[in-house]
């Protein structure tokens, strides 16, 4: 597989949700992009916990019906921003988030975690239309900590690295699908 930047091995045009204005993106991402990602990057890793707190919140506004999926928000309280297993598990998307743009120049490294990760998703029940959410509540989350910083460009580069991950995801919850129902028709 090739890089992001070359557009060798992508399979996807941006993530393209119905949640994303203008759906796709006209191809791989340009060198002005990566770097305008690996800098806006730096911004919002600088406190990962507070970021993925902002993630998770957005995600809940936009979604109440996926607290259901998650350990931490399951029992039907209001969720606090202190709340620490939403906090541990914000961080670790966080640190997904940010292994995905240190590894902008070679998305070999990251395809089998993100597989791995889509297969994990798939046993706790999530379904692909999620993606959409989590998607449109990460650009936003961008937005709103980086201002005039995440310039058009850059933000559909986002786009592009998210749709990539989302559909690497994808692609392992698929084959943990596929895997699943091929157990259940064998005698």
């Amino acid at each position: 597989m090739g890089t992001i930047a070359d557009g060798e091995g992508t399979e996807l045009n941006g993530y393209g949700g119905d949640k994303e204005p203008g759906g796709g993106h006209g191809g791989p991402l340009t060198q002005e992009q990566v770097h305008g990602i690996k800098e806006t990057w730096a911004i919002l890793a600088q406190d990962p916990v507070e970021r993925g707190v902002d993630l998770f919140m957005k995600i809940f506004e936009e979604d109440p019906d996926l607290k259901k999926l998650f350990y931490f928000a399951d029992d039907g309280r209001e969720l606090s921003r202190d709340d620490q297993r939403m906090r541990s598990h914000g961080e670790r998307v966080m640190e997904a988030v940010g292994a995905a743009v240190d590894s902008l120049g070679d998305l070999t490294a990251v395809v089998p975690v993100l597989t791995e990760l889509g297969a994990l998703h798939h046993k706790y029940g999530v379904q692909p239309s999620y993606f959409d959410t989590v998607g449109a509540a990460l650009i936003y989350i961008l937005e709103i900590n980086l201002g005039d910083k995440l310039t058009p460009s850059i933000r559909q580069g986002w786009v592009l690295v998210y749709g990539i991950v989302g559909a690497t995801m994808k692609k392992g919850m698929q084959q943990a699908m596929d895997h699943q129902n091929m157990a259940k028709t064998r005698p």
